[in-house]
């Protein structure tokens, strides 16, 4: 009995709405909507406005991760037509730098009265006692043992070691390396020898003889190796000795440790006379 009466009374609860959907859906709202459409909009409205709030925000954030895309996208771009301008930058200024250095190269060339071989810097051995370059001219083009170097603005060494394709020049500044000199101003012979270091020592001069900071060195010519004249440096300190000579310091004409491009002169047979230029 129990069972029938929750059935009945279900049914009847049943009957009871359908009964009261019926007579809404007949009874209409001032503004013309039935009453049933108005409970039903009533009841589906704040889940339309949150499913819309949903969607939105769903649409917000995939449209933020495509701009996002984009943008790095575009930075990325960016980044690398940087990258392309900075290296074609660089190589302008590495372009400029070498038309310089060989404008000089050629002003020197032009101002040497003797045959000479350009060649370029390949290797530098710069140890605390010995400077020496490797250049890519050999017996091939006319390289000879003991042919003067020399480089923009002055004296750069000589060969000491050729092969048929590349040689190897002692910088002044190599320790062992020694040249007869002269004092521009005041005609003094001396001996200019390397250091091992930035700067030369100009020896041999008395602590009688007039020597002065700026003075210009050149070659004398005495030593058999190099022709008469050439630049060697200038007097960046001078002062008496303890015994009988000054203490000269010269700074090189060359930059010899930011050397690219020299010129090697070239000798007449083994005499060490220097092959003229034909004008």
């Amino acid at each position: 009995m129990t069972i029938r009466r929750r059935g009945s009374h279900v049914v009847f609860a049943a009957l009871m709405v359908g009964h009261g959907l019926l007579i809404s859906s007949q009874v209409t709202t001032p503004r013309g909507h039935s009453a049933l459409q108005g409970s039903i909009l009533a009841i589906l409205a704040p889940l339309q406005r949150g499913s819309e709030a949903v969607v939105s925000a769903v649409g917000s954030v995939w449209y933020g991760y495509v701009d996002l895309r984009a943008v790095r996208e575009e930075n990325r771009q960016l980044r690398e037509k940087a990258t392309r301008l900075e290296q074609a930058l660089w190589m302008e200024r590495e372009v400029v730098a070498r038309y310089d250095r060989l404008s000089g190269v050629l002003q020197l060339a032009e101002s040497i009265p003797f045959e000479s071989v350009v060649a370029e810097v390949i290797g530098v051995d710069a140890t605390s006692w010995f400077r020496t370059l490797t250049v890519n001219r050999g017996l091939d083009r006319g390289v000879d043992l003991n042919a003067p170097v020399v480089g923009p603005g002055g004296l750069v060494g000589r060969v000491t070691a050729v092969g048929p394709h590349v040689a190897q020049v002692q910088l002044l500044s190599d320790r062992d390396c020694s040249v007869g000199s002269l004092l521009v101003r005041t005609r003094t012979r001396g001996i200019v020898s390397g250091k091992g270091g930035a700067e030369l020592e100009l020896k041999y001069v008395s602590n009688l003889e007039d020597v002065a900071v700026g003075d210009l060195v050149v070659t004398s010519g005495i030593d058999g190796i190099y022709p008469k004249g050439i630049a060697i440096g200038r007097v960046t300190s001078v002062k008496n000795g303890s015994r009988l000579f000054k203490v000269i310091a010269v700074e090189p004409a060359a930059s010899l440790n930011r050397l690219e491009e020299v010129f090697i002169l070239q000798l007449v047979g083994s005499n060490l006379e220097l092959t003229k230029k034909v004008e």
